[in-house]
């Protein structure tokens, strides 16, 4: 399978866990395909008013992983634009599961692209800290009919 097809991939997985988790999710269209002057992630996964706004990245061994700046423009626009959070999933094939790295914690190269390094990917957040995120928001009508 070629890398394309494999990112695409990793990107439906994610999609997948995270609506079973209740998350309304939506998975971008191939980024360029005819929609490069939009800005959206990868994924938008949305519960209880919770945006999170998601670049997938899949390394088969353990490194660090370095992005091209005008996808991190892009999420920044899009979280900017909907309130929402940023962050760069990363699935790392040796069986480590998901890593969540706020957009907060990348690291800028000297070409002024992005990295995120191993350590930050290790410390990222877990599949269940992201799920959390979505159940932190605590309805007024919940308060209402107490």
């Amino acid at each position: 399978m070629n890398k394309r097809r494999i990112g695409f991939s990793r990107e439906r997985e994610l999609a997948r866990i995270l609506w079973k988790k209740g998350f309304a999710v939506i998975r971008a269209p191939a980024s360029g395909a005819k929609a490069r002057k939009l800005s959206y992630p990868d994924i938008v996964a949305i519960k209880n008013r919770v945006v999170l706004a998601i670049e997938v990245k899949t390394k088969e061994k353990p490194g660090t992983i370095y992005i091209d700046k005008r996808q991190v423009k892009k999420l920044l626009e899009f979280t900017r634009r909907s309130g929402g959070l940023g962050f760069i999933a990363i699935k790392i094939m040796d069986g480590r599961g998901w890593r969540f790295i706020p957009i907060e914690k990348l690291e800028v190269t000297r070409g002024g692209n992005y990295k995120v390094s191993i350590d930050t990917i290790d410390s990222g957040l877990l599949l269940k800290d992201i799920v959390r995120l979505g159940e932190s928001i605590t309805s007024l009508d919940k308060w209402l009919s107490s």
